[in-house]
């Protein structure tokens, strides 16, 4: 019987013993290209290693043993949602035995619905809209009338809308108005309207995933997130836009506007997501991020963006961007209608390995008095320096109303990590890469990005890794005994940092500067405690008001 030890040296003289090049790899016959060890040579520069000639003449053979090896691999059938059996979790990850999950929305006080336009409907809040359809006042076919119609004013002039669904969604609100006229009630989503960024699947509609190359791609079954959705009662309306492949807000037909500025893109990549509840076309979107695609569009649109820790929601159904940093968000109007729709969403789920079942209460029951809230400074900045308290009206805020605030400094992400995410994704889109239809596609430099990915060494890879886990464990240290840490809009290292470490955040918006550019105030808290950070982003956001604000769509 071998030992460990001896059974690796036996194997790895077996892949080395012969120094001659061939080209008949060990694949039943396929033949390869005969390497030379020039080839390795030329390699090693771009891997930035260096052997010798004699230990590259003692590889030779398993190096081009491997050829043959990824043929076969490649050859498998293998579906393009199987993922690695490798699970990325944050600190803190897993399932709970028992999670308990709550979601009780706050008082709206009286709304007189006599009073109010199709328009002033549009813009209210979930719990608002919630109150009014199951009090009877507002029925959810009215309400997804009065949404398709804007979408069909808007959408166009937005270009944040690819696919109606208007068949399923006039049929979702009959059967929701039925069923609450019987007196069965689901919750605080029931009958109301929403959008999806097109990277989920719904079944009898095109998921595009925003690239030319896809745009007759149909996939037989629904989301996880939308099955959630069905189960609670929402209403899809409509497949909203995103950037080609999930980067930007450049599509297909072209750039999704923000409505605040139509001169802008809305940012991306959950573009459409974030424009449509901007203008008020649905009353929320659900849309991803993988590095930014829910904070941005939520800072450009000024709406506010929920992303969660990552393993929160299923990603089943959806694109495939990166393995281990794909995060399902909701775009919404206010905080409390975040906290509210992340609440119906999130949960385990057999068809994705890595989404977990954590406990999950609102209205999260918070003690200004006892938060610990720290605002994000610069490497060079003084942590005794408390005079950015007084100059931040946001920061001020928090201190009118008790809440403990501490400057922090975060270290940034070291040189080479974030390549996880072009790895994974040329993993993902490897068949693709690999064929001509990659060659077709148009408003995505993707390409350049797979391709490229294909030149990174395997070891390299598990070693950025291994530096993702030692940064998190940074990052946790340095975020201390802090409840949530808020920052001006995307600056500083916190967005990058967060979507690798899979830590969730918020935006809120902030009005606008003297040029019209959009202002936000992010806020990030801890792992699985996107109750928390909600409630401490509507105290912050109450004091403003900013989320209020409606965009002049006269100017499209």
């Amino acid at each position: 019987m071998l030992t460990r030890k001896e059974l690796l040296k036996s194997l790895i003289l077996a892949g080395a013993a012969s120094a001659a090049p061939f080209s008949l790899a060990q694949t039943g016959g396929q033949r390869t290209e005969t390497l030379t060890v020039d080839d390795l040579k030329s390699f090693e520069k771009v891997a930035g290693i260096h052997f010798t000639d004699d230990e590259r003449k003692q590889i030779l053979r398993a190096v081009q043993n491997n050829l043959g090896g990824f043929e076969e691999v490649r050859k498998l059938d293998i579906d393009y949602m199987t993922e690695p059996r490798t699970v990325f979790t944050p600190i803190g990850g897993g399932s709970e035995d028992r999670p308990r999950v709550e979601i009780r929305p706050g008082s709206v006080g009286n709304l007189d619905l006599k009073k109010m336009s199709n328009e002033d409907i549009a813009f209210l809040s979930i719990p608002q809209l919630g109150s009014l359809i199951r009090s009877k006042q507002l029925s959810p076919v009215r309400l997804t009338d009065i949404y398709l119609s804007r979408l069909r004013q808007y959408g166009e002039k937005l270009l944040c809308v690819v696919t109606l669904c208007e068949d399923r969604a006039r049929k979702s609100a009959e059967q929701a108005e039925k069923e609450i006229n019987e007196g069965q009630y689901k919750g605080p989503l029931h009958g109301i309207p929403y959008g999806i960024k097109d990277l989920f699947a719904v079944k009898g509609y095109p998921t595009t995933w925003g690239a030319n190359t896809f745009e007759n791609q149909n996939f037989d079954y629904d989301a996880t997130v939308v099955q959630k959705l069905d189960a609670a009662g929402a209403i899809l309306l409509a497949k909203l836009s995103m950037g080609a492949l999930a980067l930007g807000d450049v599509w297909f037909r072209g750039q999704t506007k923000n409505p605040f500025n139509p001169a802008q893109g809305s940012s991306g990549s959950s573009a459409g997501s974030a424009a449509s509840t901007a203008a008020g076309l649905v009353a929320f979107a659900i849309g991803t991020e993988t590095l930014g695609s829910v904070v941005s569009p939520s800072t450009r649109c000024r709406i506010t963006g929920l992303r969660p820790t990552y393993g929160r929601v299923s990603r089943h159904g959806g694109m495939a961007l990166s393995y281990t940093m794909d995060k399902v968000g909701a775009l919404c109007r206010q905080a409390e209608d975040c906290a509210i729709v992340m609440g119906t969403i999130c949960g385990a789920d057999p068809f994705d390995q890595s989404a977990v079942g954590r406990s999950y209460v609102w209205p999260a029951k918070i003690d200004p008095k006892k938060l610990k809230v720290g605002f994000s400074v610069g490497q060079s900045a003084d942590l005794k320096d408390l005079s950015q308290i007084d100059k931040d009206p946001a920061l001020t805020a928090l201190k009118k109303l008790g809440v403990e605030l501490r400057p922090v400094r975060f270290t940034p992400v070291p040189d080479g990590v974030l390549n996880i995410l072009n790895i994974e994704s040329s993993s993902a889109f490897d068949a693709f890469t690999l064929g001509e239809q990659i060659r077709q596609l148009t408003n995505s430099p993707w390409p350049q990005t797979f391709r490229a990915a294909r030149y990174v060494p395997a070891p390299e890879y598990i070693q950025m890794q291994r530096a993702r886990t030692l940064m998190m464990e940074r990052f946790e240290s340095e975020m201390g005994d802090l409840d949530a840490v808020i920052s001006p809009g995307t600056s500083g290292p916190l967005l990058l940092i967060t979507n690798l470490t899979g830590t969730p955040q918020i935006a809120i918006p902030w009005g606008a500067d003297a040029n019209n550019n959009s202002i936000s105030r992010v806020l990030t808290g801890r792992n699985y405690q996107e109750p928390k950070l909600c409630a401490i982003a509507k105290l912050v956001q109450d004091c403003a008001n900013y989320h209020h604000l409606r965009p002049d769509l006269s100017k499209l």
